[in-house]
């Protein structure tokens, strides 16, 4: 029940403060939904832990309420998003340069910073804090009332957009989630997993559509009705062919005018995040997606044809349908011959005057 979990949890937090040798002290909400523990080391710390899900959600300072608005830098153990972009800012400088080596005093390596332009984002900011740009969790390294800079990893720029950007392109910018605010997007960790293509737009009448070709290996994470952040936005997957490998998504009037994939255009690259609910499923079911493996093999089946060739259509279900019944009819085909043998043998041991061997 909600009153256990959070008996465990104060438990277990008290456990874990008095191994650091800090004073606990827990508050509980009237719901019994939340613990809220306070930590004096040096400094209060406020933690806030979900006790539904029993999992703490994230560690920072404790601040006014207005700070508490907006996460200025929880980032330090988790930064979440919500897909819904708050500004767009534009790129004032993106240039390799040297910088101290961090495993070696006087040594220099190359990196990669870029610059931006902004405002709302900054409100709260400080050094260290993650500010998503283009759907790309990134840490401020430095900031000032119009401008933040973040450093670029080779990574980052092998799997993202970031890497295309010029001096005046534009960007959807936006601040981890509060603790306590509303989600009106979906969880997005500003973790890329890679880019799309732009295939085609089309108008319906306010609305804009756009088709994205995507890689092959994300297809499976990205189902109709499903969300998906494109650049960072919050959307609502419209159609998908795993053949082809491409789905559509839809952009209301109001999206258009606040975030950047509008302007895009066709052949251009969209940064995309599938839901990460979609791949914790699969590591989840590993297991039992081992042993349906097992079946389809037994049945002739394949895994691939299965989820790339619309086997989730109707066509696709006949088809499986089909191909199950043709090896059950092989099944009795052999069964029956099987069973005229051993009739025929048996038959000749009772009429063969020295039985057969």
């Amino acid at each position: 029940t909600p009153k256990m979990h959070n008996s465990v949890l104060v438990v277990l937090l008290s456990l874990a403060c008095a191994h650091e040798g800090l004073a606990f002290a827990p508050h509980l909400t009237g719901s019994l939904a939340q613990a809220r523990v306070a930590c004096t080391f040096g400094k209060a710390r406020a933690f806030a832990a979900s006790s539904i899900s029993g999992r703490l959600a994230t560690v920072a300072p404790l601040r006014s309420r207005a700070q508490r608005r907006r996460t200025s830098g929880v980032c330090s153990l988790t930064a979440m998003f919500t897909g819904i972009v708050e500004e767009m800012g534009s790129v004032l400088a993106l240039k390799e340069e040297e910088m101290a080596a961090w495993d070696s005093p006087g040594k220099t390596v190359k990196g990669v910073t870029l610059t931006l332009a902004a405002e709302t984002v900054l409100e709260g900011a400080y050094e260290g804090c993650s500010i998503a740009v283009n759907g790309v969790c990134l840490t401020v390294t430095n900031f000032d009332k119009k401008f933040f800079t973040v450093g670029v990893a080779p990574e980052t720029l092998r799997l993202t957009n970031l890497g295309d950007l010029i001096s005046g392109s534009p960007v959807n910018l936006e601040r981890a989630a509060a603790n306590d605010g509303r989600n009106s997007g979906h969880m997005v960790q500003g973790h890329v997993d890679n880019v799309g293509i732009i295939e085609e737009k089309w108008s319906d009448n306010e609305s804009l559509f756009i088709k994205v070709k995507a890689p092959k290996e994300l297809m499976k994470y990205i189902v109709p009705k499903g969300f998906i952040a494109i650049d960072g936005t919050s959307l609502t997957v419209c159609k998908v062919n795993f053949e082809e490998c491409w789905f559509t998504f839809m952009l209301i009037d109001y999206t258009q005018k606040h975030i950047v994939v509008p302007g895009k255009a066709v052949g251009d690259k969209v940064n995309l995040e599938v839901d990460v609910v979609s791949k914790y499923v699969e590591r989840s079911l590993g297991n039992i997606v081992e042993r349906l493996a097992k079946i389809e093999d037994a049945l002739g089946l394949s895994v691939d044809a299965y989820v790339y060739t619309g086997a989730t259509s109707q066509a696709g279900e006949d088809a499986i349908a089909a191909k199950v019944a043709e090896r059950q009819k092989q099944r009795r085909e052999a069964d029956r011959s099987e069973q005229m043998r051993d009739d025929t043998v048996t038959l000749i041991q009772h009429t063969a005057p020295g039985g057969v061997d």
